[in-house]
């Protein structure tokens, strides 16, 4: 199975906020641009015959819809981001230093804002591709978060599991893992 794997454009008002599951709007200009650039880094035939799923927040759904107009796309609750607690729409600044040092000590484990951990977006991305490999689908192109292709790209052995915050992933951009159901380390790229 190739999976390609979207993160959504750049939210509105979200600099400097610590956003993860705040449903914060895209403009529709910078979803439009986006849009374009997205389709032309996938093959044409992707669209043709891969599913498209989302995380259920409006700055995926939307975007998903898009890519996947006339159609709909498929909603995943799995792909949601990563719930981050109290911290939740507070600026980062605002968050104190002896927090943000004990995650970036533990990114694994560590519930930042006593909210979820990368364990547990793990345990729901496992979930979700297991679900995908039941349907023997050979491509899924999925539009969702930083933070569940942070731990994708960990899980296929593109990052070691300790270092998931210095994997930079653009709003926009296109991640392609190949032979997921064999993830691990050397595990093919597309």
């Amino acid at each position: 199975m190739k999976l390609y794997l979207i993160r959504h454009p750049k939210p509105e008002h979200a600099d400097g906020v610590c956003y993860g599951r705040l449903d914060l709007s895209v403009d529709s200009a910078e979803s439009a641009r986006t849009l374009v650039e997205v389709r032309e880094r996938i093959p044409p035939e992707i669209w043709q015959q891969a599913p498209i799923v989302t995380s259920p927040l409006a700055r995926c759904a939307n975007f998903a819809n898009a890519l996947a107009a006339p159609g709909t796309a498929q909603v995943a609750d799995e792909l949601i981001e990563m719930d981050f607690g109290t911290w939740e729409g507070r600026p980062w600044q605002a968050i104190s230093r002896e927090e943000l040092d004990r995650w970036s000590l533990d990114l694994w484990t560590y519930r930042p804002g006593d909210g979820e951990n990368a364990v547990s977006i793990a345990a729901r991305w496992e979930r979700w591709l297991e679900r995908m490999r039941e349907t023997k689908t050979t491509t899924v192109v999925a539009v969702t978060h930083a933070g569940v292709i942070r731990v994708a790209l960990a899980l296929a052995g593109r990052r070691r599991l300790d270092d998931l915050a210095q994997a930079t992933i653009a709003f926009g951009s296109v991640h392609c893992i190949a032979d997921a159901d064999t993830a691990g380390p050397g595990s093919p790229w597309c």
